[in-house]
């Protein structure tokens, strides 16, 4: 019986070996595939793996849904078909629940009746975020004009600018808030419960935001946020901005996505723009790493308006919801991922 079930849920298994790969706000993975049939499976979220203080909307998370869900297209169609998605758009932590998986989108598959043109699903697996310092050199005119084609085609636009003062403008922007995130005890608590300060602690969790990744000795980046206090001292803060600052080196272009911003639905949707631009930006062989800090800041955010001269955002009907740097580097090292077997759910 068991090998029937397995035998009539191979697709799906086939599309989570992608979904794995999904990105999320600091490597938390808090969607699961729940296999129903050969046709039919839904996507859960267990909200004990979202941002419930940073994100208690779930504006960002609702934005991981959406490319959950894209991702799994992407792989059906890859594998000849189509995919629909209903979603149910009902609040996350509802009541302040944090512990109940909440079913977010029920999959079908239907045989597609001719190839579907779409991305390579291996781009999916190729997809990373780089934090190295970048070779210097903007992105090139086509890639910028196959992001902005993409982006208006789901009813968004992608900007870029090119020039070092701007460049260097977003680059302090960042970082005062990254430094506004830490001084703030509720966001900064619940980072720390996803930051992984070593290789032992990501062996064992399979998940979170690793000082590997980000480039920090895991004894620095651990009294960083632990003793907020001793690094925020005028001379300390000083240093610790030259280290980051070390880390954004040749950064050739500066980006971002603005459209509708203001539901769920508008959520979900921006998730599958995302996506699909990153899916171009890393088949022309580049990466990017969003400025998270920068968009969950509304005074950041503000102040990035104010220097580009942005449109008003008109209560998030044109918000600005991604800012991201774009360039080549070295091979990035990986996060570690939960194994396949964990994001599939059964009956």
């Amino acid at each position: 019986m068991q090998e029937d079930d397995a035998k009539s849920s191979e697709q799906w298994r086939k599309i989570a070996r992608y979904a794995v790969s999904c990105p999320s706000p600091h490597n938390t993975q808090p969607f699961r595939l729940r296999i129903l049939n050969d046709r039919e499976a839904e996507i859960v979220f267990l909200p004990r793996r979202g941002l419930y203080v940073a994100d208690p909307e779930g504006r960002f998370t609702w934005l991981t849904a959406g490319i959950f869900a894209e991702i799994c297209s992407i792989a059906a169609h890859g594998l000849g078909f189509e995919l629909d998605c209903a979603t149910d758009f009902s609040p996350m932590y509802n009541g302040g629940d944090t512990q109940t998986p909440q079913v977010i989108s029920r999959l079908t598959l239907r045989p597609a009746i001719a190839p579907i043109a779409d991305f390579d699903p291996r781009l999916i697996l190729d997809r990373h975020t780089s934090r190295l310092p970048y070779d210097g050199r903007a992105i090139p005119q086509t890639l910028l004009g196959e992001m902005q084609a993409e982006a208006l085609r789901t009813g968004h636009r992608f900007e870029a600018r090119n020039d070092a003062e701007a460049i260097d403008w977003v680059i302090e922007l960042n970082r005062q808030a990254l430094f506004h995130d830490m001084e703030n005890v509720p966001i900064r608590k619940e980072l720390v419960r996803w930051l992984r300060f070593g290789t032992r602690e990501e062996d064992i969790t399979g998940d979170g935001l690793s000082a590997r990744c980000l480039g920090f000795s895991a004894f620095l980046l651990k009294s960083f946020f632990t003793r907020p206090g001793f690094w925020t001292l005028p001379g300390i803060k000083s240093l610790v901005g030259l280290i980051y600052g070390r880390s954004m080196k040749g950064v050739g272009t500066i980006g971002w996505l603005r459209g509708p911003y203001v539901t769920m639905e508008d959520w979900f949707r921006a998730g599958t723009t995302m996506f699909r631009l990153w899916l171009i930006v890393t088949r022309h062989g580049y990466y990017w790493q969003p400025y998270g800090s920068v968009i969950t800041s509304d005074e950041a955010r503000t102040n990035m308006i104010g220097y580009f001269r942005m449109p008003d955002e008109k209560g998030g009907a044109d918000m600005v919801w991604l800012l991201l740097r774009l360039g080549k580097s070295q091979p990035p090292p990986l996060s570690y991922r939960l194994p396949y077997e964990d994001i599939i759910l059964c009956g």
